[in-house]
């Protein structure tokens, strides 16, 4: 048997998050006093999960710093914890961001310690040494922007909104589309983002008929002029795949990849770090040139995933990575579910109220743990096997 820890998890209070949907999650009064962003559980230091363990509470990063070897996987390759998991509540486009890989990180991370950079300084670019592939599953409907649009959906964009800036440039690979609009002088920048915000404004309330590449771009460029406006990060946004998930759908995002959440409420899974190179849509410390290097020659669309199986009370969905996963789990009033933890897991609930008993314990006898939304246990060491019971929905992120 393994052991199981509850654990306190940190909101980030972001500009861009709700003043609504982690306070329904918790039961709180809404609207909150600030933005409520992200619930990040995990041990990443810049907002790790409280634990309680031995009767105390201490900060998860220092639990595996002083105790790896009870809190990570026997095999593992560092003594860093294995993933971040998030529920991510958006209110308002995030910012235009690209992650690096794993070498990219590594190195600009040892550079900015060479140069003597402060970890919590606003304009680093790398906060660990590691990558930041993620996965996102829809709690609601939402829109994501990702990659590059192709060729020929680009040139139709440029004819409908008049976009001469982007005509010029439509024939252009990927990476040097991204590089060429970033890289634009300025005064031919603003006046692309004015003449861009002018005419879909114009086009909406003509509501002539066009084609959904054109509607879903006019709807776009609409509400991230209305939130920055001004921002040269319009044009980029307006070049790149505006990709709707339904409830339950997955998307995955490698290093290299452009992208943006636009709206709606997700859980997200990621590698523990908190490397982000930004290009527009936000009031952070941008570096455009670091941000071009890292960028990947590939810019796809993503598939769109599904748990397996779908529509059942316990579905599965696969990661980037064979030793990871993300259970979804629906629980029925007076049904009962049995799960296995294994390996080093976070279970995290989004919905209603869910108890996690361990098989075989008694109720009450401190082996029971009931959570709400956005509450979380942690499990570690060997498979334990538990009885899950209650009304609600909860996902467990695995590393096995």
């Amino acid at each position: 048997m393994g052991e199981i820890f509850r654990l306190k998890n940190k909101i980030q209070n972001y500009a861009w998050g709700s003043r609504s949907i982690l306070g329904r999650m918790r039961g709180v009064p809404v609207p909150t006093d600030k933005p409520e962003a992200e619930v990040w559980v995990g041990a990443h230091p810049a907002a790790p999960s409280v634990a309680t363990v031995d009767g105390s509470e201490q900060q998860l990063d220092e639990l595996v710093a002083q105790q790896p070897g009870r809190f990570l996987r026997p095999d593992r390759n560092s003594d860093w914890f294995p993933f971040l998991f998030k529920i991510l509540a958006i209110d308002a486009p995030l910012s235009i961001q690209v992650h690096p890989t794993d070498e990219q990180a590594a190195a600009g991370f040892e550079d900015e310690q060479a140069r003597g950079i402060p970890l919590d300084a606003p304009h680093r670019n790398y906060k660990d040494r590691y990558s930041k592939p993620e996965t996102v599953i829809a709690l609601t409907n939402m829109r994501v922007l990702t990659g590059v649009r192709p060729a020929e959906q680009l040139k139709n964009l440029a004819r409908a909104f008049n976009a001469s800036w982007l005509a010029d440039r439509a024939h252009l690979a990927p990476k040097e589309l991204l590089t060429a609009i970033i890289r634009m002088p300025e005064p031919e920048t603003a006046q692309a983002v004015d003449q861009l915000a002018a005419t879909a404004h114009k086009l909406a309330q003509t509501r002539r008929k066009a084609a959904p590449s054109v509607l879903d771009a006019i709807e776009l460029v609409n509400l991230v002029a209305h939130k920055y406006p001004g921002d040269r990060g319009l044009l980029v946004a307006f070049v790149m795949n505006l990709v709707h998930l339904a409830p339950g759908d997955s998307a995955f995002t490698p290093d290299g990849q452009v992208h943006a959440y636009v709206s709606g409420t997700a859980i997200e899974l990621m590698n523990p770090s908190d490397n982000v190179m930004r290009a527009g849509l936000t009031p952070k410390h941008i570096d455009t040139e670091e941000l071009i290097r890292v960028l990947g020659d590939s810019q796809d669309a993503p598939e769109i995933q599904r748990p397996t199986p779908d529509n059942a009370a316990v579905g599965e969905y696969t990661m980037w990575d064979e030793r990871m996963s993300v259970t979804r789990i629906r629980v029925a009033p007076k049904e009962t579910i049995d799960y296995v933890f294994e390996g080093t897991s976070a279970a995290l609930v989004v919905d209603g109220t869910i108890t996690i008993t361990i098989a075989g314990a008694v109720t009450g006898a401190g082996q029971d743990y009931t959570l709400g939304g956005t509450e979380s246990v942690l499990h570690a060491g060997d498979p334990t096997p538990v009885i899950i019971t209650g009304s609600g929905e909860l996902y467990i992120a695995q590393y096995v």
